[in-house]
């Protein structure tokens, strides 16, 4: 199933689109079986945070989204200005930390129930599951616009690729 008809499947479904966040910052952490990009935004949305004290999860207005390497790197083979990088970039994650700084993205909030049986509806392997154990968002990227600075250095990033 193409991109478009996803989202719109996850729409229907009852998940939230927001617009034109600003990404501050990131923080790439390696994963088990992926890396974890930490991304913060400038404006806060909706999601969920562990109280301290209960150690219960919360419904919060959450600043930092999480999101795979990998799905940000299918976004960027999507983009025509971008795609020739898109695969260095996930074997060099700490790169899209400079990539992306500033960037426009706008998100697909799916929100996954506990207890539900959740498969990425962007994966081709639906086989993958998982069972969150408390009500859960899911931030899921589905477009970027890089900012000037990071274009720039797309530039110089193509040009160390062909050894200039």
């Amino acid at each position: 199933m193409e991109s478009k008809e996803i989202i719109a499947q996850l729409l229907k479904q009852g998940a939230k689109k927001v617009d034109n966040l600003v990404i501050r910052s990131v923080t790439v952490t390696p994963q088990q079986e992926y890396v974890r990009l930490g991304i913060t935004l400038d404006s806060p949305v909706d999601g969920y945070q562990q109280n301290h004290e209960t150690l219960e999860y919360e419904s919060a207005k959450v600043n930092v989204i999480f999101v795979s390497a990998f799905s940000v790197a299918a976004r960027l083979r999507d983009m025509e200005e971008v795609a020739f990088a898109a695969n260095h970039l996930l074997s060099n994650p700490e790169g899209l930390g400079i990539i992306l700084s500033r960037a426009k993205i706008n998100i697909i909030q799916e929100h996954v129930a506990k207890g539900t049986e959740y498969s990425n509806p962007f994966s081709s392997d639906n086989s993958v599951t998982k069972t969150f154990d408390h009500d859960a968002i899911i931030n899921h990227i589905v477009s970027i616009t890089l900012s000037e600075f990071g274009l720039k250095r797309l530039d110089k990033l193509a040009d160390k690729m062909m050894g200039f």
